[in-house]
């Protein structure tokens, strides 16, 4: 998951500080906390967010 997104009331960039999940009629929902440079915060779905996957980080290679 990327470290920010845009927030859905004002744009600014948003951090998401939390993963959980939360329990519906169909099944364990995951839910963020997301949080905005101008102190908006939101629980949005994963699903909602539409999220692009993160670029691969490199391999770490032991120092001899």
């Amino acid at each position: 998951m990327p470290g920010t997104i845009p927030c859905p009331q004002c744009g600014a960039s948003a951090r998401i500080s939390e993963r959980f999940w939360l329990a519906s009629t169909a099944g364990p929902v995951e839910h963020v906390k997301t949080g905005c440079e101008r102190g908006h915060w939101f629980t949005p779905t994963v699903d909602s967010l539409h999220l692009q996957p993160a670029a691969a980080s490199p391999a770490l290679v032991p120092v001899p």
